[in-house]
């Protein structure tokens, strides 16, 4: 990797860690992804900020909605942290931000927005880093939060566990920024690397040398299935202090759950509910999946991407019902819908060639042109909300890009 580009973005982190540092409020506001990467950096920068005297909530989200803003940015809120959100909604964000109060995005995903002057933005992407295979979010809230105490050190393991959790694995190995904080974690003791073991190699002494992939499934588990039962904050719990066994039974109940959920909607596709749009598939599973949150969607689009059944050489998109009432920010007046892309692999192999279009070129754009908003968009996985009635708009939008796209 460029060590230019690595200097520039540790005197980025530096310089965000001072500024956090010499503010006056000892109050701090995390708002964080509830993805297992999401949840890793929240509980790194809990831990830091614990350590420097601050006082933390946790706002763990699904998305960042642009009506949340007002209810995140209050009057009593100083110091407010974005970590594994907030690059897709830069400028939303500046304009929320009180005159008195600090607002940090610590965040690993594409900006698409122009960089608001109030705000203090630590992305790799900026750097020319890679923040889909170099860099996962709770790498960026580890090396800000070394950046804050070297005692942090200790937390390097959970910058390993975002990275896992964000699939940023390559050819087998961590990469960049995750190299060098998957080094400092072996070093501490709190990873080893067990060669032998298929797919999971990644061994982590707080979770009883429990692999890494497994880790991640509970911990999603807890915060993505059992989001609207608040447990995602039992998920970052479980990253300082390793699982209860309240969180143990929690973890069984939600993955029965999923499993539930998951195998009925694999029969309704196998009944033919899976369509075909051109260049791209597409299924809505509208509140079949309810109570789990919404990233569900996400995950079962993942495990998809390479099923028999799944056209390989085409975009895959799915759409999923959001309910109007979060769990930690009260009720939301809109009818929406989560809508999650990943790109299979004989696709993807045409995206790496220049032959098709990633992710980022086509869902931000298509987003916005029916009223909706990009989220969490990285190459080869992305999602959207946008309005309930948009649905098949989006798929025309985004088959209409890919078009324009291939006649360049």
């Amino acid at each position: 990797m460029n060590e230019d580009r690595i200097k520039a973005f540790d005197e980025s982190v530096k310089s965000a860690s001072k500024l956090l540092k010499n503010f006056s409020s000892r109050r701090a506001t995390i708002v964080h992804h509830n993805d297992a990467d999401g949840v890793a950096s929240g509980a790194v920068l809990r831990r830091g900020l614990e350590r420097e005297g601050f006082a933390v909530e946790h706002i763990p989200l699904e998305r960042l909605h642009p009506s949340y803003l007002p209810k995140i940015h209050t009057i009593d809120r100083k110091l407010i942290l974005y970590s594994d959100l907030g690059a897709s909604l830069e400028t939303l964000i500046g304009q929320s931000k009180r005159e008195e109060s600090l607002v940090l995005i610590l965040d690993h995903h594409p900006s698409f927005e122009p960089l608001a002057s109030n705000i203090v933005h630590v992305n790799p992407e900026g750097f020319g880093i890679d923040g889909d295979r170099s860099c996962a979010a709770a790498t960026v809230a580890y090396f800000f939060a070394q950046a804050l105490n070297p005692q942090n050190e200790d937390l390097a393991f959970l910058a390993v566990l975002g990275a896992l959790g964000d699939g940023q694995v390559v050819e087998g190995r961590m990469i960049g920024l995750n190299a060098r904080a998957l080094e400092e974690g072996r070093k501490q003791g709190s990873i080893e690397i067990q060669e032998d073991a298929e797919n999971d190699s990644y061994r982590f002494k707080l979770f009883g040398g429990e692999g890494g992939m497994e880790v991640v499934r509970s911990l999603s588990s807890l915060s993505v299935n059992g989001y609207y039962r608040k447990m995602a904050e039992w998920a970052v719990e479980a990253c300082l202090e390793g699982y209860r066994e309240s969180h143990r039974k929690a973890i069984r109940e939600m993955n029965e759950l999923q499993e539930d959920r998951f195998e009925k909607e694999l029969q309704r596709l196998r009944e033919g509910a899976l369509s075909v749009e051109g260049e791209i598939q597409w299924m809505d599973v509208e509140d079949r999946f309810y109570p789990l949150g919404v990233k569900s969607i996400g995950t079962f689009c993942g495990l998809l991407r390479t099923w028999d059944r799944i056209d390989s050489s085409r975009y895959l998109l799915g759409f999923q019902n959001h309910p109007q009432e979060n769990p930690y920010l009260g009720f939301l007046d809109a009818r929406e819908v989560k809508a999650s892309m990943r790109v299979p692999p004989a696709l993807l192999h045409g995206v790496e060639k220049g032959l098709k279009p990633d992710l980022t070129e086509i869902l931000p754009p298509a987003a916005r042109e029916v009223g909706g908003f990009a989220e969490g968009c990285h190459r080869y996985s992305a999602a959207c909300t946008i309005p309930w009635e948009k649905k098949k708009d989006l798929i025309l939008s985004l088959s209409t890009r890919i078009r324009e796209w291939e006649r360049k």
